[in-house]
């Protein structure tokens, strides 16, 4: 079999299906024979990979025009790039104002989160305030069910890079990925000391009893 580049075959195909005295329809039916040695052709060169990933993208881009933002929801754009070092943390929070759970160490995501795409786009973020005491498992199952999933330690710090000033009128933890300390899962959460802004952490088993505190969610 002759093998094809992407412009060869599809002009092949433009012009077999031209061919036929027609365009749309009759001319797949026709020439379906090639549209599947075409397919066959994309997955072998690697090119559906790239498709899917433009896709993907596509769609976290044009997802605010899907659905408009409610409140208390915001899009933000968000690379999925490493976190920064811990140095470059402190020049940016300041000095003493990063978790050591920041140095470096690596991040398991919750099962939640475990599939999710990291592909850079626009993503909707929800900061949702429950309003009363809560469990971190118990408020990841009630957002499931409205459609958002909780946010990682990656993106809550792009988010805190479109919208700094938040974590200063309230606490915003990231249930979606958390670090090990000693024995203790814990998750990202930005908050605030006298003005100063502060990428800390808490434990993810903590019973969340401070019911001023927000947490950072995804729409799915």
């Amino acid at each position: 079999m002759a093998r094809y580049s992407f412009p060869a075959w599809s002009k092949d195909l433009q012009e077999r299906v031209n061919a036929t005295g027609g365009e749309g329809m009759p001319g797949i039916v026709q020439n379906f024979d090639l549209f599947n040695l075409a397919g066959r052709l994309v997955v072998k060169d690697g090119f559906l990979a790239e498709l899917e990933t433009l896709l993907r993208l596509y769609e976290k881009t044009a997802v605010a025009r899907k659905k408009p933002l409610a409140k208390n929801e915001y899009l933000v754009p968000v690379t999925y790039a490493p976190l920064p070092s811990f140095a470059e943390l402190e020049q940016e929070f300041g000095k003493g104002n990063v978790s050591n759970i920041f140095d470096g160490r690596p991040f398991t995501k919750h099962t939640s989160c475990s599939d999710i795409s990291e592909t850079p786009g626009n993503l909707i973020f929800l900061v949702k305030h429950f309003g009363r005491e809560i469990n971190s498992d118990d408020a990841i199952a009630e957002m499931n069910r409205l459609s958002y999933r909780p946010a990682t330690h990656i993106e809550v710090y792009e988010f805190q890079k479109a919208h700094p000033d938040l974590q200063r009128q309230f606490s915003i933890v990231a249930l979606g990925s958390f670090a090990m300390d000693v024995s203790n899962l814990c998750v990202a959460v930005l908050r605030s000391n006298s003005d100063r802004r502060i990428f800390g952490h808490c434990w993810f088993d903590y019973g969340w009893v401070d019911v001023a505190c927000r947490f950072l969610f995804v729409r799915k």
